[in-house]
């Protein structure tokens, strides 16, 4: 897996994908997902849903959103995280590396982790 990433704006993309591993469609991530849809409470740290804005609520254990605020927000997050990729496979990235210019600002300082 490889993160590429633009160093001249704020551009980047997910890891590289692969067909039978890592991707956004995972066998065991949709398994979670499916998990997910039907708690009635998934709990996380407050600056969690400061940062990503998913709705939630709070009891006497601390801030909670349901199951299917959850899952929406993860596959709204998904959904970007697919329209973004530029470059989907390792493969594909061979192809074009040496041309690579980001896809926001046309520069070439351009890094992968």
């Amino acid at each position: 897996m490889s993160f590429l990433h633009c160093h001249n704006c704020d551009w980047s993309q997910d890891d590289f994908w692969d067909k039978d591993g890592y991707n956004p469609l995972e066998a065991k991530r949709v398994e979670d997902l499916k998990d997910s849809l039907f708690k009635d409470k998934i709990r996380f740290d407050s600056s969690f849903f400061k940062e990503t804005g998913v709705p939630f609520s709070i009891d006497d254990e601390g801030p909670y959103c349901t199951g299917q605020d959850y899952v929406a927000w993860e596959l709204e997050r998904r959904a970007r995280s697919i329209r973004n990729m530029k470059v989907l496979t390792n493969d594909d990235w061979l192809n074009v590396r040496s041309n690579w210019k980001c896809p926001e600002c046309g520069s070439d300082n351009w890094d992968i982790d």
